[in-house]
């Protein structure tokens, strides 16, 4: 959780640092707070990086065929899709990209913020990722009807059958 939201859950700031120092909460990052009693999944690194960027990131490309599923990806980094420009950098741990998705290009797993697949496909492909991998995803994706009525056929056409194997 954020500090914003602990104050809207009218947490006090100090409280926060009580809790922090006592080992009920662990700072994960600038204002960015989790609970110890709640373990880690490999969904939390995920939520932890929206959270970071003041929440309204969105995870993609490769970080989102991951989060996913499709496609057997290692992203050095967290990629998140933020509409406005950030003081923050990435570092070495999150990578930054902006974009103004549409309501269209958002969906939720497990409770995350991410592109939808067709999206996150894409998005992977433009940025580089290898082409076996992008065949991957989209044979998973069509595979779990992620691709809506579209489909396989749709998406290689429009990334381009030179590109994809």
């Amino acid at each position: 959780f954020t500090l914003p939201q602990a104050a809207a859950a009218h947490v006090p700031d100090d409280q926060i640092r009580r809790m922090a120092a006592k080992g009920v909460l662990e700072r994960r990052a600038q204002g960015v707070y989790r609970i110890t009693a709640v373990p880690f999944n490999r969904f939390t690194e995920f939520m932890e990086a929206v959270l970071w960027v003041g929440g309204d990131g969105v995870i993609s490309h490769e970080s989102a065929l991951s989060l996913w599923g499709l496609a057997d990806v290692n992203p050095r980094h967290i990629n998140v899709t933020v509409p406005r420009r950030t003081r923050r950098a990435g570092g070495a741990v999150y990578r930054l990209w902006l974009a103004r998705l549409t309501p269209a290009d958002v969906d939720r797993c497990e409770g995350i913020p991410v592109t939808t697949p067709e999206r996150s496909i894409v998005d992977a492909s433009l940025a580089g990722t290898d082409p076996r991998l992008i065949d991957q995803a989209i044979r998973t994706a069509d595979r779990h009807d992620h691709l809506g009525i579209s489909g396989a056929a749709a998406l290689r056409d429009r990334l381009g059958r030179r590109q994809i194997a």
